[in-house]
């Protein structure tokens, strides 16, 4: 019922959520046990069935990693050989480049040459005698020779030098361009098995979305038909007020024991209830308190949210705060915390059932200050009004 003082301890490990069992009583106990087994073979069908997709999964998840590994591994291959294709197509237009500019010279060293032929042709129709009566002396006849010899051999010379570098600049190209159309092959290929381990990925993810499916509507049948157990146990056995259970409803530290902190005698305090030395559960409420109760239920449930909430007073204004649904008076939902927020201290129940009729059907520990569970399973569930209640959603 109350929980004064917390206690900051690790994050617990979510339990199997427990089946509620159904008490057998001395009017005919052999049908009503069967009636209420019904609905535990069919939770127990379903949670097997979650527990075989929930592996189917986990196994798709890893599948889907190492699929995702070999995508990363080829985007990595196919930038490579792009950044090989990029390098090798600028080489190309370098050397295209330089092919134009020995292209260019050539044609330049072609047009010297002819230029010079033609001298060397006009030259041709004077004599020897005639060169060397027109020049001044044997020297500068000499002179006017070799320069002619000279610059023949120097263009040449250009010519032959010009034309190896243009066939080799174009050998170069060649091999370029092979090269880039080999790369571009490559990364066709990479791009088709890059989209054939996309494929599969997706095919994965589906697999994936339809088992999550299956389990949320298995969840969803297990939470209608312990909803419908409960309500069977209530109207098989009545909710009238049977004695608590000490660690009833599977409830895991049923066996904290009293210490009386503040009493010699007489019931224990809410703080009082010890369990291997200490007050408080892994969610920083009291033993055998309403708060680690319903801690416990929402744990069972694959809920999180809702440790180190305070007193169960608290427990509305605290949840509102991280931003979880609370409503006032109305809007039940199984598997709800529900709060009775008079006192200081406060009370709160889970929601095991809600009626047609908008009442609902609580399970609670500390009811009257004595740690003990409350619940179909000890025949007294409370069946109470949602009026002047405050339900979460966590």
């Amino acid at each position: 019922m109350t929980n004064k003082k917390q206690k900051i301890l690790p994050k617990p490990i979510h339990g199997l959520l427990l089946l509620i069992l159904v008490a057998g009583f001395v009017v005919s106990p052999l049908s009503k046990t069967v009636r209420a087994d019904r609905f535990s073979d069919q939770i127990n069908e379903l949670k097997n069935q979650n527990t075989q997709n929930e592996q189917s999964v986990k196994a798709l998840q890893v599948e889907a990693g190492n699929i995702a590994e070999v995508i990363a591994g080829l985007q990595t291959q196919i930038n490579g050989l792009q950044d090989q294709i990029n390098a090798n197509q600028a080489k190309s237009d370098e050397l295209a480049r330089q092919i134009t500019e020995a292209e260019i010279e050539l044609d330049k060293q072609k047009n010297l040459m002819g230029q010079n032929i033609r001298a060397m042709y006009l030259e041709g129709d004077i004599t020897t005698l005639e060169m060397l009566a027109s020049s001044k002396d044997l020297s500068e006849f000499i002179d006017r020779q070799q320069y002619r010899d000279a610059v023949k051999d120097k263009i040449k010379s250009t010519l032959d030098r010009i034309s190896i570098l243009k066939a080799q600049l174009n050998t170069a190209k060649e091999e370029t361009e092979r090269l880039i159309q080999e790369d571009n092959v490559l990364k066709a290929q990479a791009d088709a098995n890059k989209a054939e381990q996309r494929r599969l990925l997706g095919f994965n993810q589906a697999q994936q979305s339809e088992y999550n499916k299956q389990i949320k509507e298995n969840k969803a049948q297990i939470t209608e038909l312990k909803r419908q157990q409960v309500l069977e146990n209530i109207r098989l056995f009545g909710a009238g007020g049977a004695p608590g259970i000490p660690g009833g409803g599977g409830y895991p530290w049923g066996n904290a024991y009293c210490v009386h902190t503040n009493k010699v005698s007489g019931p224990c305090d809410n703080y009082d209830w010890y369990f291997r030395g200490g007050p408080w559960d892994v969610w920083g409420y009291g033993y055998r308190n309403c708060t680690s109760w319903v801690a416990y239920k929402l744990a069972a449930d694959g809920k999180t949210g809702f440790s180190y909430l305070g007193n169960a007073a608290d427990w509305p204004s605290a949840a509102a705060a991280r931003g979880y649904k609370v409503s006032y008076g109305s809007g039940a939902r199984v598997g709800d915390a529900a709060v009775n927020p008079n006192g200081y201290y406060g009370h709160v129940m889970y929601v095991e059932a809600v009626f047609d009729d908008g009442r609902v059907v609580v399970s609670d520990y500390n009811r009257l200050g004595d740690g003990l569970y409350r619940g179909p399973e000890g025949n007294s569930a409370g069946v109470i009004n949602q009026s002047g209640l405050v339900f979460i959603s966590f």
